[in-house]
């Protein structure tokens, strides 16, 4: 992984998470490989699927509208240091509106049950709380254990059900 390349990264013992910008992800979108040999990294995240390449591509946009806040919407992607993979993202859904934001988060199913997305989800919260967000949540689909086990290990508490389940986490 060439991190001197990375604009914003954070990095933990186990993981790096760099974030897409203008740059790399326009580069992504349009030639994954070169992405891969220009940062050193190896895609192993999310399949590339039509919703997600759509997003990408949405996303791409949305950050040359507003490059000054993209730190709260971006992608981040997570990557192992052992081998430089990518193996899933993280992001803050939006702009923080009072202090309160909501995260997602994504991981390859080859890549759970190893204590990569707790990990990453409590840098990606201590990297918020610098950026000045005060109040984190998330929602789960009823069924997804495996993303509420995430969450509670995190410090979330449930806040309600409404089809989905909401969390929350005061920084």
């Amino acid at each position: 992984m060439k991190l001197e390349k990375l604009t914003d990264h954070i990095e933990t013992e186990r993981l790096v998470l760099f974030s897409y910008t203008a740059e790399n992800l326009a580069l992504f979108n349009s030639d994954l490989p070169l992405f891969e040999e220009t940062y050193g990294v190896v895609y192993r995240g999310e399949e590339l699927d039509y919703l997600l390449t759509g997003f990408l591509r949405k996303l791409e946009k949305e950050i040359a509208e507003d490059p000054e806040h993209y730190l709260f919407f971006t992608e981040f992607l997570i990557t192992l240091k052992e081998n430089s993979r990518v193996v899933g993202s993280i992001d803050y859904k939006y702009i923080p509106r009072n202090g309160v934001t909501e995260v997602g988060y994504s991981m390859n199913p080859a890549y759970t049950g190893h204590g990569y997305m707790t990990e990453a989800l409590t840098a990606f919260l201590d990297f918020g709380k610098k950026l000045g967000i005060r109040t984190v949540r998330a929602d789960t689909l009823p069924d997804n254990v495996k993303s509420q086990n995430v969450l509670k290990r995190c410090g979330f508490r449930f806040l309600r059900e409404d089809g989905n389940l909401w969390w929350e986490k005061e920084l």
